[in-house]
């Protein structure tokens, strides 16, 4: 548990802990009810005793190997077509066989990111009824441990499952989504591959060779690889972090079960005249608390109606990131997660919690919220203000208590500092780990939600996303596999990166310019104050507009909003023109255009007007007589209404890099 806890919360693989190959087995992505890409060869490998011959049949199809000195086998298959099936797998060699069942063949696709692509179906918008409806038997899905390694690992632990309510529930909502709107609109079986691990970057996703031609990365791969290369500087660096984070772990485990410190805390009656102020929801690292992981205790006075005495209230507070427990009135009436049994997976469920008629009084009535965080942001901060409030049970939306704005806090005991190379934010980890095991498994392409740890990275995240599809498309053998990302969405970001977001999403439309890709632009459906926005059914049928349009021949499709193209100055106005205008433009609540600005000779931005004109916008401003450029959507919290008429969002833009 230490070790797992100090190296971000997972195995992580040293040369030391080599473990003995099993005599005979195929490689963990081959499992019962996989689905197998259609139309491309089929590559098949696994394990076996050095010298033995392998044996490998399916439908119609059969192949056979040797097995090297490495006791590495592997075949490829011909190419099958969709709606064979289902089929079985056996695998001999010698007298033992392997034999894997109800075996489809269709499209697969990879869904990888950070946490906006792990974000389960439970927790999108409307999750419940989302999993009760999911029967789609012909839908497949499989999830990648999550995992860091500083070598190639070669194989995986996984199962592959058929799509149900018993199955979706906690695979990603973007994957599936995605998945659901292919398989619906074109009836082939989809299998869906799920590798993702919140709050990474892209370096960490992307293979070594690809992703040290970049400045800087060689010192940063070195500064892991030189620590956990060298078996005794690799001792000395575990059991001194891994002292020291005994000792921290084993009070935090103390002070989460201490009773008598929650009754001080929880008390009604508690002095906290010294407790500082933070608005919440927000993320503490960004309100008074840098670089925090530990417990924050947080205590809110409200002021209840005579009404509402002794009767039963319901509490709502949105995510708490990542284990809490709440107390109303010094009485604990819920709680999620624990760091003792390292529960920590809720950070992005809802509390709700029932008040008892009995602890509701008129007057103040105090809530007490213990926080506890391991890594990344932390705190009360995953709601939306408007859903942060205390409410009469059977009427909460219209009897509740706003509870966003000040709380008052106090930090306990603080966990552990990162030490050095710990945890997945490391060049190559996360590809090493989860992507190189699963290759080279035929698959359409990839689909790809990730960059809010990027932001700040400007025009180099294309240099890294150039990287990353480049070193997927040759472990994968498909030089033209389709790469289809979702433009991240706007978010109040903290101090010193307000203007960051609009130059990374401008990396993001560069990528555009990588043959066989497409962007899903998200501005529209985004939540400024939840990093998370919980629409991600709209996110994975754009991303699937891309793929019926450029994969599946449904050329009528359009799939994509308006993207900027040119522009020409005419009589003291900028005229733009775009691409993916579709059957015209629109603006999406009907009022004036908004989010555009103009500048003059000097550079400087100001708000213009904007109408639209043909295929075309036409900007202008009464204070700037001789324009020179213009920018849209130039904000981090900007969520413009231009969209073309099928209700697909313009992308942000700038005519002019300085």
């Amino acid at each position: 548990m230490i070790a797992a806890l100090l190296l971000g919360g997972t195995a992580f693989h040293s040369l030391q802990a080599a473990e003995p190959q099993p005599a005979f087995r195929t490689a963990g992505i081959f499992t019962d009810h996989m689905v197998l890409q259609r139309d491309q060869p089929l590559p098949i490998w696994g394990w076996a005793a050095p010298g033995r011959v392998v044996t490998v049949e399916l439908g119609p199809h059969s192949a056979r190997t040797r097995v090297n000195a490495e006791g590495r086998w592997r075949v490829t298959l011909p190419a099958l077509e969709s709606g064979k099936g289902p089929l079985t797998m056996t695998v001999k060699a010698g007298d033992e066989t392997i034999r894997l069942t109800d075996i489809l063949v269709g499209e697969v696709w990879l869904c990888s990111g950070q946490s906006n692509m792990g974000m389960s179906v439970r927790r999108s918008v409307e999750g419940e009824a989302e999993i009760k409806a999911a029967n789609h038997p012909n839908i497949r899905i499989f999830t990648v441990p999550m995992d860091i390694a500083i070598d190639p690992q070669d194989d995986i632990v996984g199962q592959w499952q058929a799509c149900s309510p018993e199955t979706i529930g906690e695979f990603s909502a973007v994957g599936y989504y995605f998945g659901r709107e292919i398989h619906q609109r074109t009836n082939v079986p989809i299998g869906l591959i799920h590798s993702s691990w919140g709050g990474t970057i892209i370096e960490a996703w992307t293979r070594q060779e690809a992703i040290s031609r970049l400045p800087d990365m060689t010192e940063r791969i070195a500064e892991i690889q030189d620590i956990l290369h060298d078996p005794a500087a690799f001792q000395k660096y575990i059991n001194v972090n891994e002292k020291r984070a005994t000792k921290i772990h084993r009070e935090l485990i103390k002070a989460e079960a201490d009773d008598e410190l929650a009754r001080k805390m929880s008390g009604p009656d508690l002095d906290i005249s010294s407790w500082k102020t933070m608005e919440i929801p927000n993320q503490w690292e960004k309100a008074g608390l840098p670089d925090f992981n530990g417990m924050v205790w947080f205590r809110k006075t409200i002021d209840v109606p005579a009404s509402w005495e002794g009767k039963n209230l319901v509490l709502h507070l949105g995510p708490v990131d990542e284990i809490d427990v709440t107390w109303f009135n010094g009485q604990r009436v819920g709680g999620t997660g624990s760091f003792k049994k390292m529960s920590i997976m809720g950070w992005n469920t809802s509390r709700v919690y029932s008040i008892p008629a009995s602890l509701v009084k008129a007057g103040a009535n105090t809530i007490t919220v213990r926080a506890i965080n391991t890594s990344y942001a932390g705190g009360l901060w995953g709601a939306a203000p408007g859903d942060m409030a205390l409410c009469m049970a059977g009427s909460e939306k219209t009897d509740r208590i706003g509870l966003a704005g000040p709380w008052r806090y106090k930090a306990g005991l603080k966990l552990l500092a990162k030490p050095s190379g710990q945890g997945p934010n490391r060049p190559t980890l996360l590809y090493n780990a989860m992507i190189n095991p699963i290759a080279p498994f035929a698959m359409r392409g990839a689909t790809w939600y990730q960059g809010e740890s990027n932001n700040g990275d400007g025009m180099r995240y294309f240099d890294k996303m150039q990287a990353l599809i480049q070193s997927w498309r040759n472990v994968f053998l498909r030089p033209d596999a389709p790469f289809y990302f979702v433009q991240i969405a706007p978010y109040r970001y903290g101090s010193g990166i307000e203007r960051a977001l609009p130059l990374l999403w401008e990396a993001q439309s560069a990528a555009l310019d990588i043959p066989h890709t497409g962007m899903a632009v998200i501005s529209d459906i985004g939540n400024i104050t939840d990093i998370h926005p919980k629409n991600k059914q709209d996110v994975g049928k754009r991303l699937a507009l891309w793929a019926l349009a450029k994969d599946y021949g449904q050329d009528d499709l359009v799939y994509s909003g308006p993207l900027y193209k040119s522009m020409a100055i005419e009589a003291g106005k900028i005229r733009l023109s775009f691409d993916h205008v579709g059957s015209g433009f629109a603006s999406r609540d009907a009022k004036p255009l908004d989010w555009f600005e103009i500048a003059g000779e000097d550079g400087k931005f100001v708000k213009a007007q904007a109408v639209i004109d043909g295929n075309t916008v036409v900007v202008s401003s009464d204070a700037i007589a001789k324009p020179t450029a213009a920018r849209f959507a130039w904000d981090q919290v900007a969520q413009p209404n231009l969209m073309n008429k099928e209700g697909l969002p313009a992308g942000p833009f700038r005519t002019h890099r300085p």
